[in-house]
């Protein structure tokens, strides 16, 4: 009996130091201090700075090739910010578990999907929900979902379930990205514009969700990898990542032709609609004369029969790519993209992210210089309303892990117009980041 238990335990201990070796974990935090500046005051209650500490803590444990668990948890303090809807931000963006087998893995929890294959703009990433307290800078929330994909030779399968999505997060009710100025709302004969006063009080009302528009939502897509061209197909039913956003005010009618201009009163109410939306999705990307182009092209049709829905969008975007060797010093990546919608119905509303992009040019690049500097300069030009969109930074790598950085950012255009409402909100941002 002894001989049994010495044997018993000589093959625990074995097993035990297997599975430790077998075992591998890592926990690392990113951090980020952030202070921005807007030039130009739009109000007493706006914010003319911002000042932020973000906390990404994630940690990975794999056993084998086969178990893993990931999570990575995000936590923004903005203290000082005038919209207590801001002040604190918390999300779980990615916390799942996969079980990988010889060509497929099945993957639990919450989950950052990116779909598409093209920059600044992307029709067909829209599986998660977004939170949107600086529209041009939105930032995914994790989506709890069950996800499967498989391998099969150039074949990629992916299917995902979302049991209950979340909604998209809009920017707090003192935000210098809410209209300060003229708001034109989306209305079913896009006939109407509100001249806002100097002091305005916004409060979010009621919440809709059409036709159970975040219930079961699923998206599924299949991509074929060759020598020179990639192709991909998706497909997604579920709730739109932009809600219908409608004002409720009162005031004085002060034009009715060509359009319904209203001079509103200070306070006004935003009642919001989530609708569901199904769409089908093409992506291609294509390597010749040294160059990547990308194809990505989506139409989506709305479902309900509520006259604010915006019934069919076909979204396209076109761009290429080239990569320019800088010696053994660095490289610079350039990106030359084209964006054009055509829709059901028109749409000048200055609270549609997307409508920035219904004939737009965006041209791009990015440096890197002996592994410490990082440049970037962005271009984006609305073609339809004249407006754009200039971005700069300049980024300095310290100790191999601290980064300070330098951005500026300016909008220029009409306040009638999607991306002119932020005309105002030119600003300058410095950052310091670092990995522990």
């Amino acid at each position: 009996m002894k001989c049994l238990f010495l044997f018993l335990l000589s093959i625990f201990m074995l097993q035990t130091a297997e599975a430790k070796r077998a075992t591998e974990w890592a926990l690392h935090i990113d951090t980020k201090l952030e202070a921005t500046y807007f030039p130009q005051d739009i109000g007493d209650n706006t914010n003319r700075d911002l000042y932020k500490l973000e906390l990404d803590p994630n940690y990975l444990w794999k056993y084998k090739d086969n178990f893993r668990f990931y999570s990575k948890l995000t936590f923004v303090a903005n203290p000082n910010n005038n919209s207590d809807e801001e002040k604190y931000f918390f999300d779980v963006t990615e916390g799942y578990f996969r079980y990988t087998g010889e060509t497929y893995s099945l993957q639990a929890g919450a989950n950052i999907f990116t779909w598409g294959v093209t920059d600044g703009y992307n029709p067909i990433d829209i599986v998660n929900q977004k939170q949107y307290f600086d529209p041009l800078h939105s930032r995914k929330l994790g989506s709890l979902s069950l996800v499967f994909s498989q391998t099969l030779g150039n074949w990629e399968y992916e299917l995902i379930y979302i049991p209950r999505s979340r909604e998209a997060i809009l920017p707090g009710t003192e935000s210098r990205w809410l209209p300060r100025e003229v708001y034109v709302p989306y209305t079913p004969e896009n006939d109407l514009v509100l001249l806002l006063p100097e002091t305005l009080r916004y409060h979010y009302g009621t919440k809709e969700s059409l036709d159970n528009a975040l219930d079961n939502n699923g998206a599924f897509r299949v991509q074929r990898r060759g020598d020179v061209f990639d192709i991909g197909l998706s497909f997604y039913e579920g709730v739109a990542s932009f809600p219908i956003v409608q004002p409720v005010v009162t005031g004085t009618i002060v034009a009715v032709s060509p359009k319904t201009i209203v001079q509103v009163d200070p306070d006004v109410t935003l009642n919001t609609k989530n609708y569901r939306l199904r769409q089908g999705g093409l992506t291609l990307t294509a390597t010749f004369w040294e160059m990547l182009f990308k194809y990505a092209s989506a139409y989506s049709q709305s479902i309900g029969d509520d006259p604010l829905l915006p019934g069919w969008t076909h979204e396209n975007v076109a761009a290429l790519e080239k990569n320019f060797p800088l010696g053994d010093k660095g490289f610079l990546i350039g990106v030359l993209q084209y964006s054009f919608i055509t829709s059901e119905r028109a749409n000048d509303s200055n609270l549609s992210v997307t409508e920035i992009f219904r004939e737009a040019w965006m041209l791009g690049g990015r440096m890197t210089w002996k592994e410490v500097w990082n440049y970037s300069l962005l271009g984006l030009y609305d073609q339809k309303h004249g407006s754009n969109f200039i971005e700069a930074s300049i980024g300095r790598r310290f100790f191999d892990r601290w980064v300070l950085t330098f951005t500026a950012d300016f909008i220029q255009g009409s306040q009638e117009t999607p991306l002119g409402v932020y005309e105002n909100n030119d600003s300058y941002t410095l950052s310091l980041s670092a990995s522990f």
